[in-house]
């Protein structure tokens, strides 16, 4: 019985090194490249406000982030008073994106909006946050000790930003 217990305990002991070591192997690769792309899909009428279309897309093969209490989406607008700065929205959903997914989100445009155009904030994931992120949907996560979680690093990776190009909303009348 002691033997079986021994045995037991080494599987376990080599499973944890192997899953952590796979852990590391996985975001430690140099060759990782951040790609996103901010595309607008179109524009559409919701209750009389004009609502832009747009999509967040993740190319690249490395988890981007924001953080929860800011708020990436911004716009640029011109109306007939000029252009003004606005925050677009807020972000549903996890602070992340992982690589070959999108995020989807609408801008409500102001009255009167000739000219837009919308851009977007982020950072490359730490490699405690890639690995959240990657791994977030499995149940066994939540059974992982804090202690775990903080041998792996917390750097902040580099910031970006994005824009898309300017739209414009109306057909000046030719004389």
């Amino acid at each position: 019985m002691q033997i079986r217990k021994r045995i037991i305990a080494r599987l376990l002991v080599l499973l944890g090194v192997a899953g952590v070591l796979w852990s590391f192997l996985l975001l430690s690769n140099s060759r990782r490249v951040v790609r996103v792309d901010l595309t607008v899909s179109g524009i559409t009428n919701v209750n009389g406000e004009q609502v832009a279309l747009v999509r967040l897309r993740n190319s690249g093969n490395r988890t981007v982030e924001w953080n929860g209490a800011d708020i990436p989406w911004r716009c640029r607008a011109e109306t007939r008073q000029g252009w003004t700065n606005f925050v677009a929205g807020y972000m549903t959903g996890g602070g992340w994106l992982i690589p070959a997914t999108n995020q989807d989100f609408e801008v409500r445009l102001p009255e009167g909006t000739r000219r837009w155009q919308v851009g977007v904030s982020f950072q490359e994931a730490s490699p405690r946050m890639e690995l959240g992120a990657r791994i977030y949907h499995l149940k066994f996560v939540r059974f992982v000790p804090d202690f775990v979680w903080d041998l792996i690093p917390r750097t902040p990776g580099k910031d970006h930003e994005i824009w898309s190009e300017v739209f414009t909303n109306f057909v000046e009348a030719k004389p």
